[in-house]
């Protein structure tokens, strides 16, 4: 569940389908406190996070740097922004950082289509 309203979800859920389709991207998530009921505050952002394998981070840490990688996101986070006129605030994280460092619930997004959409969730 989230803070999203139908039509938001099924907009940013779309937006996030293409960033799934290289290699080595493990999964696009929805995360933060707009997983979290917050009575009638909308959050202030809507954190999403593309989690990818090791070896992709870190063959895109060589070839970008730290400061290539942080312009990725911003450049994603202004695509989804673009397209779904949510605040968005998107990283791109490794893996293994990815899992141990961050225990929160995670929606993953990209998966829906309009036959299989149902609010929140496919």
């Amino acid at each position: 569940m989230s803070t999203l309203n139908p039509r938001q979800m099924f907009l940013l859920d779309n937006a996030c389908a293409p960033m799934l389709e290289p290699d080595g991207v493990m999964g696009v998530y929805l995360v933060g406190t707009a997983m979290e009921p917050r009575g009638d505050r909308a959050p202030r952002d809507i954190d999403v996070r593309m989690i990818l394998t090791d070896k992709m981070y870190d063959r895109l840490l060589k070839a970008l740097g730290s400061e290539g990688i942080a312009f990725m996101g911003l450049a994603y986070g202004q695509y989804l922004a673009s397209l779904t006129q949510l605040p968005i605030d998107f990283q791109v994280q490794r893996m293994t950082e990815a899992n141990n460092l961050h225990s929160g619930p995670r929606n993953p997004l990209g998966h829906c289509n309009m036959l299989s959409y149902r609010g929140d969730t496919c």
